[in-house]
């Protein structure tokens, strides 16, 4: 494999993460350990976090803290794991003027790193397929899965989760079926019914 062969691959996996690759990635494209370090040194790879590089002359374009830990989920095979939700998820769906003070992230429940970055929040559980959408290529929980989340866990102002389930029934982000929907268990189903009847006499503060 020629070199220009060897980063047209790269690039092609980078392409479809901001710009962004694991060293694994790399090594699967033909990048040995030693030309790794070629590359970081002469600054071609800009090191995100350990393990994890973007290109250096790859566009701005994507949430790059985002990204970073989307990687840094990534198993020993090379599987991403985790799945942005709660706050975050509620931020990315533009849901609600609520910030969270850490990024939050759903993983498995087996989920082991050494160290957890301080930055991160996880969440042990087991997301369902149809619970998982993507926003500016990366995994989110999807509004009705991130609104459940955050009503169990109790961690928001109620008014902002109630602000969020409107403007997501508004948008078509959650419809009647997903409030319904016989894959939710009777007490979420209630949890989301009860917010939906407060959503019918809620009036935003002037």
């Amino acid at each position: 494999m020629t070199t220009k062969d060897r980063f047209q691959q790269l690039y092609d996996i980078a392409d479809s993460q901001c710009g962004m690759f694991t060293a694994k990635q790399a090594a699967s494209v033909g990048y040995s350990t030693r030309i790794q370090t070629y590359h970081v040194q002469n600054e071609d790879w800009q090191r995100e976090w350990r393990g994890i590089y973007r290109l250096r002359f790859y566009p701005h374009a994507g949430p790059i803290d985002l990204m970073t830990w989307y990687l840094w989920s990534f198993n020993r095979s090379g599987k991403p794991e985790g799945a942005f939700s709660h706050d975050t998820a509620l931020e990315l769906h533009e849901l609600s003027t609520w910030s969270g003070s850490k990024v939050h992230m759903t993983v498995p429940k087996d989920f082991k790193r050494r160290a957890i970055p301080k930055a991160l929040r996880l969440h042990p559980g087991e997301l369902r397929h149809f619970e998982i959408t993507s926003i500016n290529h990366v995994p989110v929980t999807t509004a009705t899965r991130t609104i459940l989340d955050l009503l169990q866990a109790n961690s928001v102002p109620r008014h902002h989760l109630i602000e969020a389930l409107q403007d997501a029934r508004k948008r078509g982000l959650i419809t009647q079926n997903d409030m319904t929907s016989p894959f939710w268990t009777a007490q979420e189903r209630s949890l989301l019914k009860t917010l939906a009847d407060e959503a019918l006499t809620y009036t935003t503060e002037a």
